[in-house]
């Protein structure tokens, strides 16, 4: 097991770049023809493989989305987020292999109490070496609190309000280091001293949120490193979030720089543009409309980012989501996609990116690394090595 490189933070404004990981045969686009051309999501040397790929490439880190249960039996029958490794189980694969670059891991404070959260998450930091992040996640669907048996009966403030709680629970046991702890908040009552291994990253760990509503802002605004959104193609939507964060975050005595709001979006790439706009149409033509709707029947269901950041016709919006998960879809050449990165971040703000590869095999990977030469060059992006591995 690789111990790394401790990833230190440095708002300097450069962008920073993320990778959905390989968590299903085809986590971001509906298609079966994905999927079967897809590498083994459930092959640890595959997944070793892929990461080492990732790292060399210049990524800052990996993103590990989870979730509980299944998105019906259209998502089954085709591999769509189906079956779904487990983010805090699979991360330690992927740090045995890298030595530098982050991985975040996606754990839900309605399931898991702010103990676990903090056991979990030492171990991880400490096991990679201090690379770990982790992604703040309230938990939002009915289905998901059934199965585990957590309260069904909360709204969306209210979750993010013992979200909020919930946190500065996790990080007074991580400040501890074992010393005992007494914390008696409105929904949770702790006390004890937690067993090490205790965190590397001081602080404490890399902290993401994907909020965009004003209770969530105001998680990522007081607390978070990272910000995450879907982009969609109104790019004033997302201007409009960067802003509205930005001012949440000086009220709440930070710098805005500190809070880095990245933009999720698909990337497919190829050699030409025309190589690219072909595999596009390959994609876009195997899509499986009945496992799209499954997944916009529950992301438009429950999901408030989604809802402000969609309207339309039923199965436009499914489209859309079956496809990189709604997510704006950067299609061209290494150049060309460099070009709309840069279009991006001068358009909306955003100071970051995490890739939604719409295809994993090795030459995406490969294609995805020659992206950043260009970005290097309108001197928008530093490579990795050069900046200390930082957040």
């Amino acid at each position: 097991m690789s111990r790394g490189t401790t990833k230190d933070r440095l708002p300097d404004g450069q962008l920073r770049f993320g990778f959905m990981w390989l968590s299903s045969p085809t986590p971001t686009a509906t298609s079966k023809a994905v999927a079967d051309r897809n590498p083994d999501s459930l092959d640890p040397a595959t997944q070793m493989d892929l990461a080492r790929r990732v790292e060399d490439i210049g990524m800052d880190y990996v993103f590990f989305a989870d979730g509980y249960i299944t998105h019906g039996e259209n998502s089954a029958r085709i591999g769509h987020a189906q079956p779904h490794i487990s983010a805090p189980i699979y991360a330690p694969v992927v740090m045995a292999a890298t030595q530098h670059i982050g991985v975040v891991t996606t754990m839900h404070t309605r399931y898991l109490s702010p103990g676990v959260i903090a056991r979990l998450g030492a171990n991880l930091d400490a096991l990679s070496g201090g690379r770990w992040g982790w992604n703040i996640v309230p938990g939002w669907k009915t289905p998901e609190a059934e199965l585990l048996g957590a309260p069904t009966d909360t709204d969306h403030d209210l979750r993010y309000k013992i979200t909020t709680e919930a946190v500065e629970a996790v990080k007074t046991l991580w400040a501890a280091r074992g010393e005992h702890v007494e914390f008696h908040g409105e929904y949770h009552d702790l006390r004890g001293s937690l067993i090490g291994p205790h965190i590397e990253q001081q602080p404490w760990p890399c902290l993401f949120n994907a909020g965009v509503s004003a209770a969530g802002q105001e998680l990522i605004a007081s607390t978070c490193d990272f910000a995450f959104t879907p982009l969609p193609d109104d790019y004033s939507k997302v201007r409009k979030t960067v802003d509205s964060l930005a001012e949440r975050t000086e009220a709440a005595g930070r710098s805005p720089v500190d809070v880095n709001m990245a933009g999720a979006v698909g990337v497919l790439l190829g050699k030409t543009d025309a190589d690219a706009q072909e595999k596009f149409a390959w994609v876009r033509d195997s899509l499986d409309m009945g496992a799209a709707r499954d997944i916009a029947t529950e992301l438009m269901g429950g999901s408030e980012t989604y809802q402000e950041n969609y309207e339309g016709e039923f199965d436009d919006i499914a489209r859309t989501l079956g496809l990189a998960c709604g997510s704006k879809v950067l299609v061209g050449s290494p150049e060309t996609v460099a070009e709309q990165l840069l279009d991006l971040h001068r358009e909306t703000g955003v100071r970051g990116f995490m890739f939604l590869p719409v295809m994993y095999d090795a030459e995406q990977i490969q294609l995805m690394g020659e992206v950043f030469p260009y970005l290097q060059k309108a001197n928008v992006w530093t490579p990795p090595a050069e900046r200390g591995w930082s957040w």
